[in-house]
């Protein structure tokens, strides 16, 4: 923390949910259309300042935790950010979708497609307009730090954790530190996924409350504006609160119904399945099992198993198997 005595963490969620480090709640809807920040002196209450006073020339006296994500230009310089771009003014919207090379939304989305095209006529790369967005975000984000504590910069460091989409490349997370970067943040910025950080939101006052245990598993559905994200995650330790990412997903049901009926079968008998059975008894899973499967504890189901010997005491019958779930 070099010679500062303390730190301010800034926490900007770059996508579609809540985002948090261990510390700190903030709100960014960058895709959805609307951007906010959240801070906190990372030091004895903790409390967390939501920006909520955006500079929006319509308004009277009305207070708003989101900024609209839109910027415009004159003679390729920003003249408006946020509240301040009118209805008819040309601006970028849903630009960060752009640091994603080949994203379908560029030629399936208009606000994405038009912010594609204005990229040339602003003669301007997609991270240098997300800088210059940043850049302002970042600017009012000093100010309104300085309201409260007037010699910050003397007494604080700055921490800055960045959220993502799960689904975002190496070369766009690059592209998100580098536009960061770009608009005056410090250089050791954190970034944490969309799903990860609305975890952590959601459960901290679940973990307060004794509502969790080590080794839970849930999955979290981050459905946004822009981008969704299906993560499932396991608790590691409760204070401080910890998880980690575990696999229960799609591909690793069919794994592990595959290992379960070689459990039953044998080894040298599932290997001796013509691949076309094998492929039927998956295609049965997935239709009659994966897509019909309900919160009853006493539901059964059969899917063909053709090419084994019968097993009456593990419900293998006439090329057909029966499991309880």
């Amino acid at each position: 923390m070099s010679e500062h005595s303390s730190e301010i963490v800034v926490g900007i969620d770059f996508g579609t949910t809540s985002g948090v480090d261990e510390k700190l709640v903030v709100n960014l809807l960058m895709p959805s259309r609307h951007s906010g920040v959240s801070w906190a002196v990372n030091g004895g209450s903790k409390v967390i300042r939501l920006i909520n006073n955006w500079p929006d020339p319509t308004a009277q006296n009305a207070s708003k935790d989101k900024v609209p994500s839109s910027i415009s230009y004159v003679d390729g310089k920003p003249q408006k950010w946020g509240y301040t771009v009118g209805l008819t003014d040309e601006s970028f919207r849903w630009v960060k979708i752009l640091l994603e090379e080949n994203h379908k939304y560029i030629t399936t989305v208009e606000p994405v497609r038009n912010s594609n095209q204005l990229l040339t006529k602003v003669d301007k790369k997609a991270h240098e307009v997300v800088a210059d967005y940043l850049r302002l975000l970042w600017e009012y984000t000093l100010d309104d730090i300085q309201k409260f504590h007037p010699t910050f910069r003397e007494i604080f460091a700055l921490r800055v954790v960045l959220t993502v989409p799960a689904m975002w490349s190496p070369a766009a997370k690059d592209k998100t530190l580098q536009a960061a970067r770009m608009a005056g943040m410090p250089s050791s910025i954190k970034l944490v996924t969309e799903p990860e950080a609305a975890a952590l939101a959601t459960l901290k006052d679940k973990a307060a409350d004794n509502a969790l245990k080590v080794k839970d598993a849930f999955i979290v559905c981050d459905a946004g504006g822009g981008t969704v994200d299906l993560i499932s995650y396991e608790v590691q330790q409760l204070n401080p609160l910890k998880i980690k990412e575990c696999a229960i997903g799609d591909v690793f049901l069919d794994t592990n119904f595959q290992k379960y009926i070689e459990t039953i079968v044998g080894e040298a008998q599932y290997n001796s399945i013509k691949e076309t059975n094998r492929k039927k008894m998956m295609k049965e899973f997935e239709y009659g099992i994966k897509r019909t499967f309900s919160e009853k504890t006493d539901q059964t189901y059969s899917v063909d198993l053709r090419g084994v010997k019968d097993d009456y005491k593990n419900n293998v019958i006439d090329d057909t198997i029966t499991v309880s779930m």
